[in-house]
This record gives C-alpha cells, sequence and structure tokens, in this order.
C-alpha cells in the first residue's frame, strides 16, 4: 500500500461541531465548534461489538457545558483521517454525524477552567436500545441481517454481508435488534466454506457480516492480502530524505505485549481441541452423539496461515499431535465438554433448524481458537487500516544471532493476523496519531512438531495411598 504522509502519526481533522436538537432564535439547530477545546479523542472498533464509539476529552474555559447547553441529546460531526488515506466522515454533508450520550469525569483545572469527557456512538447503537424485533423470518440468514440493518437499526450506511447457505425461520420474540443479530451470527453458515459462526461489526465503511475464514480469505480459498506489514526493529535506520523512510516509520512497532498466548484449561473445558453434543428429536424421538475432533476438523477450515502456494495446512493448528493418555490425544477426550441441544424437525413446516451437528461445535472452536494467541501493539495511527483487516507482524528473535541475519525472527508468534479491535488515540497537544491493536490469529508459520512417544502416562509417583483421618487420630 503506498503512503504519502509527511510524519509517522500525522492526521488531517476537520472543525469539530456539536449539533444541538434546539434553534434558539436562529430558526435552524445549534452548532458549535468546539475543534479548539479537545485535549484528546479516541474512536474504537471492535470485531466483538456492534456499534463504532468513542469519546473526546474538553477543556472548557468558556463554560460550554451550561452555555450550549450540552444535554446528552447532541450530534458530533467532523472528518478525521490519515494525509492521503481514507478514514471516518462523521459530517452531515457526506457522512454520519455520531450521537453524543454521556458526559464523565466533570473537574475544575482552576477557577475558571474545568475538563470533561463526552461519548458518542453510532446512531444505530441508539436505535438499538429503542426498537424491538417482534417478527417471524424466512429464508438465508443474510437477507435475515440485510433486514434487519436496514428495516430496525433504520441505517443509511454500507452494509457488506457474506452469504450463507439453508433456508431457515426465525421468529424474534420482541427482542432488541443487537440480541437478534447475535442469534443469527451463531448459527450462521458460510455459503464459502465449510465454517460456522459469523461476526458483525461496524468500522468506517460500514457494517459487516463475515465468517471468520470469510476474513482470512476469498470465496476461492486465496489468501486475503496484507493491509500492514508491522515489525519491532529500530527506528531512524534511514536518514531524512531516504526513499521509504516514513513508511518505514509509519511500520514501526512503538510497544507490544502478549496478552494471552495459550490457555490450555480453559480451551479444554469449553472444546476448543474436543467435545460431545447430544442432540434430542422430540418429533421423530430421536438422540444422538457427535464429537468434535480438532485435528480432523482442522484441514476442512480456511486458516491464517497457509503454505506457500496458498493453500490449506493441517500441520500448524494451535494444538500438537501428541500422545498424551496411552494413545489417546487431547482432541480424543470428548467429554471434556459437553452440550445438550435440540434438533426437533418440522417445527416450521418446511424450514429447518440450522445443523448444531455442523455448527455449535465448530464455531466455538473456531471463535475461541482465534483468541487463544493475541497481541497488542502500539503504532503510528493510519486510518486505512480496519477491524477485520489482516496485518502482518514480525517479533524480533530474543536469542543471540548473528549480526548478519537481520531475518532473525520467532518463528510463531511472527506472521499473520487478524486485526480484531483498535483505538484510533489522537492527542491535540502532541499533534499525534496513535493506534493501539489487538491482532489475533489460530495458526502458526511452522506447526508444533508430532510426537508418538507418551510422556504423561507412568511418569509419575504412584505412591499415593488412602487414609482415614479416624484412623490416624488414634495415634496422634
Amino acid at each position: 500500500m503506498p503512503i504519502e504522509n509527511d510524519r509517522p502519526g500525522a492526521y488531517t481533522l476537520s472543525d469539530v461541531f456539536l449539533i444541538s436538537y434546539t434553534t434558539g432564535n436562529t430558526g435552524t439547530l445549534k452548532r458549535l465548534n468546539i475543534k479548539n477545546l479537545i485535549t484528546e479523542f479516541n474512536i474504537y472498533e471492535n470485531l466483538n461489538g456492534n456499534f463504532l464509539s468513542g469519546d473526546i476529552i474538553l477543556t472548557d474555559a468558556t463554560n460550554v457545558i451550561e452555555e450550549f447547553p450540552l444535554t446528552g441529546f447532541e450530534r458530533i460531526e467532523f472528518v478525521f483521517n490519515s494525509p492521503s488515506a481514507n478514514g471516518y466522515d462523521f459530517s452531515v454533508k457526506s457522512g454520519h454525524p455520531m450521537f453524543i450520550y454521556n458526559l464523565k469525569n466533570r473537574q475544575a483545572l482552576n477557577l475558571n477552567t474545568q475538563i470533561y469527557q463526552l461519548k458518542f456512538i453510532s446512531l444505530e447503537g441508539i436505535r438499538n436500545h429503542q426498537t424491538r424485533i417482534s417478527q417471524a423470518f424466512s429464508g438465508t440468514i443474510d437477507q435475515m441481517v440485510s433486514d434487519i440493518c436496514f428495516n430496525y437499526l433504520n441505517t443509511k450506511k454500507d452494509v457488506l454481508i457474506e452469504e450463507t447457505k439453508g433456508s431457515h425461520k426465525y421468529v424474534m420474540p420482541r427482542i432488541n435488534p443487537s440480541v437478534a443479530l447475535s442469534t443469527l451470527k451463531n448459527s450462521a453458515r458460510s455459503k464459502h466454506f465449510e465454517n460456522s459462526g459469523f461476526v458483525f461489526y461496524e468500522t468506517a465503511n460500514g457494517f459487516n457480516f463475515k465468517s471468520y475464514e470469510g476474513l482470512f480469505c476469498k470465496k476461492d480459498g486465496s489468501p486475503r492480502p496484507v493491509k500492514m506489514h508491522y515489525n519491532t526493529k529500530p527506528k531512524n535506520l534511514q536518514v531524512t530524505g531516504d526513499p521509504g523512510k516514513v513508511e518505514s516509520d509509519l511500520q514501526g512497532v512503538e510497544s507490544w505485549k502478549i496478552l494471552n498466548q495459550y490457555d490450555t484449561l480453559k480451551n479444554t473445558a469449553y472444546g476448543v481441541y474436543a467435545s460431545r453434543l447430544l442432540t434430542h428429536d422430540s418429533f421423530n424421538k430421536l438422540f444422538e452423539e457427535h464429537d468434535f475432533n480438532y485435528h480432523s476438523e482442522y484441514i476442512k477450515q480456511n486458516h491464517l496461515e497457509q503454505d506457500a502456494r496458498g493453500d490449506k495446512r493441517d500441520d500448524n493448528g494451535i494444538l500438537p499431535l501428541f500422545n498424551y493418555d496411552n494413545g489417546d490425544t487431547f482432541s480424543t477426550k470428548s467429554e471434556g465438554a459437553l452440550f445438550l441441544q435440540s434438533q426437533t424437525r418440522k417445527i416450521h413446516d418446511d424450514f429447518e433448524l440450522p445443523e448444531n451437528k455442523d455448527i455449535l461445535q465448530k464455531r466455538i472452536s473456531q471463535q475461541m481458537a482465534i483468541n487463544s494467541l493475541v497481541l497488542q501493539i502500539t503504532v503510528p495511527g493510519i486510518t486505512e487500516v480496519r477491524v477485520g483487516d489482516i496485518v502482518s507482524f514480525k517479533l524480533n528473535d530474543y536469542k543471540k544471532t548473528s549480526t548478519d541475519d537481520m531475518e532473525a525472527k520467532d518463528k510463531y508468534i511472527s506472521g499473520r493476523y487478524l486485526v480484531s479491535s483498535a483505538r484510533h488515540h489522537v492527542s491535540s497537544v502532541n499533534k499525534r496519531h496513535t493506534m493501539i491493536m489487538e491482532l489475533v490469529k489460530d495458526s502458526f508459520n511452522e506447526g508444533y512438531s508430532e510426537e508418538d512417544t507418551d510422556y504423561f502416562t507412568n511418569n509419575e509417583n504412584e505412591d499415593g495411598l488412602l487414609y482415614s483421618t479416624s484412623h490416624l487420630d488414634e495415634f496422634v
């Protein structure tokens, strides 16, 4: 991606207007430019959040809070972006203003100045709490999601939807749109992939309804291109004026932290590695058991890391294949997580319920597996990068290596990542835009080695005995 920027963290910000619901004596809605009052502001995107949100810190020496006044029913209008990049258009003319819903942390700096925080959210986030859905939906789930976005959230924004398979019927019992969307995304299966489970989220581009595999790759299975290459190499290795210096500095990681690398206990308890589903069909009087095995299902799905040709791999997942217990692996311990679901037929005539045996266990395993490795990085801000994009991250190899080896890297942590959350932080004091991103991945560049040797069984002290406390008391 070509980058045109005078320095890392540069940004452009239009005038920032508060728009009141009142007209005053002018006959038009009151507007107030607060750009000069802004100390800092943040914009938040999240793969697991439905709506864009943000906050803004004002240093107020003109008593705007009373004179305007601020009531919690204002809209906020501005345009924010990195130079020569697409950004956030919250303007009335060409975009969608945000809704101010909360004033927090108001305090005095001195006798004439106060500081406070205004929180804002997409207007659809307000409508979500004002609307109830009492309707029977039928057809494909992607059609239902589209209906909810345009007819209940009343959005005027773009909606990007991945097609789903199956024809179903749902009766929404007077619930908020976000609750209905949660039900639908947990039951959806992609038309193009053997997966289950979707995410619904908002970015500067609009609303998105996509599967994880749809985020990883195109419908033909080819990997989606990397939006930005981040690395932990030292900055300022080039002098000002060198070709590529700005781009190199823009992709330099200022700080990084691994929030979570693995949690075997949690993954075992929730069914990432293995699980058992019991289904009950009341119409046909039928009980069935369905076992999920991480290793056998892994190759059926696309993952972030693929081979050199962009094809699937079966050897680079988060669970190594080894002899855990007398020939059993972790992926064969199905009773570790047990699920109970109804699969009764003929509830809605010709419409069938989504197949839980093809959805529930896959969805839980996939969603938790991708959050097994969570990396947080702080980088110079760029509004071109969105939640749901693919980026790469190179972590230096933390061991002594030859000074000539400029490519030394951590082979497990380095690689392709999915951006799961992003916070755009802008300081008007420092005149700088910074991004704090959380990155996740479900596979590695290099797979864990396989092992046949059983190193758990019969490799511990077996002298434990049973004692009676009352019997012991006779000798005390």
